[in-house]
Parts: C-alpha cells; structure tokens; sequence
C-alpha cells in the first residue's frame, strides 16, 4: 500500500509542485506575521519612549508655566497686602474683589502671628481673642497655648525661614478638606517679617491641567512633592511602590532613567520646587495594544492572501485541467498516428501473408480447368485439388483472424496460452522478420502450458511493439558481416504473480542518455519510418491497462527490455 502510495506521488510530482509553492508561501506568511508582530512590538516600545520623553518635558514646560503664573500673580498680590495686611476690612474687600476677578486660586489664605488666620474673608483664626471658625462656628480655645500651632505648619516656617516664596503640599486643608498646593509668600514692612500670604489651590486642579495633554493610553505619570507625597497621577499602577521609593530616597537627586520592577521609569526634578514627575510605560499595555493593531492588520492581510491562495488554487486547476485536456488531445493524436504506422506495416504483413496461400489457390484453380477442358480431369485428381483449396483458404483465414484481434477496441479480460499469443505476433511479423533475415529464438519450455487471465490483445500490441522495436535495432546492420547477431531471443521468467517476458537483440542498442527518456511521450526515436511512439504507449498499455509494466534491463550488447505481465489482472 505504502509502495503504492509513494509510486503515485513520484508519477504526479508535477501536480504537486503548485501546493508544494502554496506551502512555501503560507509557512513564509506566517513567520513574516511572526515577525511582523515583534517589529510591531519593538516600534511600539520605541515610539511610547519618544513619547514618554515628550510627555515629560511638555509636562515640565505646562507645571512651570502654570505654576509661574500662580507665583506672580502671589507676589504681585503680596507687594498691596504689605500695605494693608493691618487692616481686616482692607483685606477682606480685597480678598473679596481678587477671588471674583482671577481664578487661579481657589482661596486666598493670610496669616499674621498674633492678630488673625483668613481664608478669603473669612476670619479662620482670632489670636486676639482666642476663638476659632475652622468648625462652621465660633469656638474659643481651652488652652491659650493653643494659638501656637501655626508655629508648626511647613509652609508657614520655611516662608518665614527663607523670605521667600515657597510651594508646600497640605494633605488636608482646615478649610477645604482636600489636598491643596499652597504658593506662599512673605509679608514685610521696612524688611521686617509680619506674616505668610497664600494662594491656595485644590491638588485636583493640577490633575485636570495635566489631563489636557492628551497623556498616551500605555504611559503613567506622577508628580510627587519633595516629601514624597503624589499630587497628582493618571492611574494606581504602582503607585504604592513608586511612592514607597520617594518617601525612603526623595532627599536624593533622583534624576534621569531609572529601572523599577523590570521596566524604566523616566524622573525628572523642578529645582525651583523640588518636585519630581515620574513617567512611566505599562508593558502590558503596549503589548495589548501592539497585539490589537497587529491583529487587524494581519486580519486584513490574511483575508487578502486567502484571497490571493484561492484565486491561485483555482488558476492552477483550471490552467492545469486545461493544459491535461490538451495533453490528453495530443496523446490520442501520436497513439492515433502510432497506430496507423503500425496499421500500415500490419497491411504490409497482411499482404505478404496473404499472397502466398491466394497464389497456391489461383494456381490450383487455373490447373484444375486445364484438366477440365481437356477432359482430362478425373476423380481423384479434382478432391486432392479441392483439398489443397481448402487448405489454402484454410491458411488464409487463420491469417486475417490473427490481425483482425491485434486492434480490437474490446478490452474483456479472457484467459489464454501466453504461448499461443506469441506465436501470433510472430506469425504475424513473420514475412517482415524472414525478408530482413532476421531469426527468433523462443525458448518456451517454462511457458509451454502456461495460461494468463488478462486483455490478450493489449498483450499482443505490447509484444509487437517490442519485436519491432529489436527488428528496427537489427535492420541497419550488415547481413553478411554481423551474421551471428541478426537474432532476436525471447526469455521468460515465471514467478508467483508475475510473468517476465525478455526480449533480447544484439542490435545498434540505445545511445546513453537517451535510456531515461526512452518512454516519454517527448522522445522520438531515429526511425524513418513511425513516429517513434510505440514505447511510449506499450508502457502506458503495460500500466494503466495490464497492472504491469515496461523497463529496459541493458541499453547494448545484447539489449534488454522486459515486459512484466501479471498471471492474472485485475483490473
């Protein structure tokens, strides 16, 4: 079975080829996908660095800018509370006027040790009178020391301390309750500390500034204070830990890129505030958004190149059922005009055979009147001339039944003396064969009583095609010189299944490098006569319609070819 198998793709290796190309090109798609799916990847990676770089400065451009407007503007505001920060009913009017008018605060907040704590006109704290309104109503304090707390506010000691603006984070404001930014600035009189004056913003302005900035999907940013504590941030991925890192290290200069858990978190620093922002880049979510950009173009592709296999498939079949139309035209036509060759010298052999037994009967004939005319002609004359008749039409229809089977479109399997079939064709090349001088040694004893089930006149055709061939062989050499070589031997070999008919002549042999061509249906052999396509169509007989087959065992002195004839078929 295996054999079988293995036999019928070497005989259709061509019909193979196109698939075999269609393999190719679907293992190279797919590792070019493969590839193409890391390209991706990899460019992906890139431009979310460039971007992460981007996104970094155009943040520290918009923080300082957002931020140096906010500080002028506290500054300019301070240089008119210097002068009025002793008067409440100033400050309130102020404060009042300053709120409606400009928005980059959501509080103004002024503190003056001793005298009061306002958040825009509202009197926060009375160190006067020692009451607070930090809980919706007046409450005096219990303890007159309690009026020092301010003393420990971070935005009100270094205020004081550098005389200078400062940025301080609250994590919750007394009035807001929320997260603010504090921008805080000295008050003075003759250069003589007398308060803190603040613009407040809510933590949550930042973020909503920042949001503006069209922040890719795959990157996460922080801005930290310098004591470590995140103002603002896009997403909790690793939040804790980055937080965890600036509050053990944020007294470093923590600058630059930097590897954190496996991935490289970009830092840079605001000297003026001492803050930090953090970007960063979600692996996992430039390899989803690689994977889904590369999956639609790879859809796209694929369809286009399934496309693309099916119009080639269905090319190939069509151009191929054409091309095996035509080629099975062109093969009807050489076996047609092989055939007529044969016909021809059939015809020729027919008239050989014939001539003589028709010649033996006309001479009876003319000698049988002669008698009678001259009465001459008795009894026993005229039934041995009637015998003789007999005998030679006889001879003459034994003739015309062997050629008549020889081309019969009947292919019925019958069972019959292998033999008796070769006598046949013998007698049928015997005129041919005995005008060239040419003698047939058969050596039939393991055949003497053998009988095949098969199509006895393919049988006959092949071994014609066979004989002619050696005769064709033998016919260009001299006949007095190469006496001894004008034979031809026919060989058998019987086995279980099979039966091996040899047939062998000490003719001009076959050239080398034409013996792996011999049977192609594009070899033409060097025949005047013919074309040259007998071999050809005796193996395909021998194949598609015996199960058996045709080789040549030795190319010259003696040549060998063998026909391999199954005892019985089963077609």
């Amino acid at each position: 079975m295996l054999l079988k198998i293995v036999k019928e793709f070497i005989q259709n290796i061509e019909n193979y080829k196109v698939y075999n190309l269609i393999l190719v090109t679907t293992v190279a798609f797919i590792i070019l996908m493969i590839n193409s799916f890391y390209y991706i990847k990899e460019q992906f990676k890139e431009l979310t660095e460039q971007k992460k770089v981007l996104l970094l400065k155009s943040m520290e451009h918009e923080l300082k800018t957002w931020l140096s407007e906010r500080i002028t503007n506290i500054e300019n505001s301070a240089k008119f509370i210097n002068e009025i920060y002793d008067d409440e009913d100033k400050f309130k009017a102020f404060s009042t006027t300053f709120m409606r008018k400009n928005k980059s605060f959501d509080a103004l907040e002024l503190l003056v040790p001793g005298r009061y704590l306002y958040v825009n006109d509202i009197k926060f704290d009375d160190y006067v009178e020692h009451y607070t309104t930090s809980y919706g109503k007046r409450r005096y304090y219990k303890d007159s020391n309690e009026e020092l707390w301010y003393l420990n506010l971070k935005w009100y000691k270094d205020t004081k301390k550098d005389m200078k603006t400062t940025i301080e984070t609250m994590r919750e404001h007394g009035y807001f309750h929320v997260r603010t930014i504090n921008i805080c600035t000295p008050v003075e009189r003759n250069n003589e500390f007398k308060g803190v004056y603040c613009g407040i913003i809510k933590a949550d302005s930042l973020f909503n500034r920042i949001k503006s900035l069209q922040i890719p999907k795959s990157s996460y940013y922080m801005i930290i204070d310098k004591n470590g504590e995140i103002l603002a941030n896009n997403s909790d991925f690793k939040l804790k830990k980055i937080k965890d890192m600036f509050t053990e290290k944020f007294t470093s200069n923590l600058t630059g890129s930097i590897h954190f858990d496996d991935s490289i978190i970009t830092v840079e620093k605001f000297d003026d505030f001492g803050w930090y922002i953090v970007v960063g880049i979600n692996e996992d979510d430039i390899e989803d958004e690689a994977t889904r950009v590369f999956l639609k173009h790879a859809a796209l592709i694929f369809i286009f190149f399934t496309i693309f296999i099916i119009v080639i498939n269905g090319s190939y079949t069509f151009l191929h059922a054409r091309a095996n139309t035509k080629r099975i035209e062109y093969e009807k036509m050489l076996e047609y005009g092989s055939r007529m060759s044969e016909v021809g010298e059939l015809v020729s052999a027919i008239n050989h055979q014939l001539r003589q037994p028709l010649n033996s009967l006309a001479l009876i004939i003319s000698n049988t009147f002669k008698l009678s005319s001259n009465k001459s002609l008795d009894k026993k004359t005229l039934e041995s001339n009637l015998k003789l008749s007999k005998k030679s039409i006889a001879i003459m229809d034994k003739t015309i039944n062997i050629f008549r089977n020889f081309y019969r479109s009947d292919s019925a399997i019958s069972e019959f003396y292998l033999k008796n079939t070769i006598n046949n064709v013998l007698q049928v090349m015997h005129t041919n064969i005995s005008q060239k001088n040419i003698t047939v040694d058969m050596y039939n004893e393991n055949i003497k009583n053998l009988k095949i089930i098969s199509m006895e006149n393919f049988v006959q055709q092949i071994l014609l095609v066979l004989l002619q061939n050696a005769v064709d062989a033998i016919e260009p050499m001299n006949s007095l010189k190469d006496l001894d070589k004008r034979k031809i031997e026919i060989r058998f070999e019987v086995h279980e299944k099979f039966v091996y008919v040899d047939v062998i002549d000490f003719g001009c042999g076959v050239k080398k490098g034409v013996e792996k061509n011999i049977f192609s249906a594009l070899h033409k052999s060097d025949k005047q006569q013919g074309f040259g396509m007998g071999l050809f169509f005796a193996k395909k007989l021998a194949n598609k319609k015996l199960m058996g087959d045709i080789s040549l065992l030795k190319n010259s002195n003696p040549t060998i070819f063998r026909f391999t004839v199954r005892k019985i078929c089963k077609v």
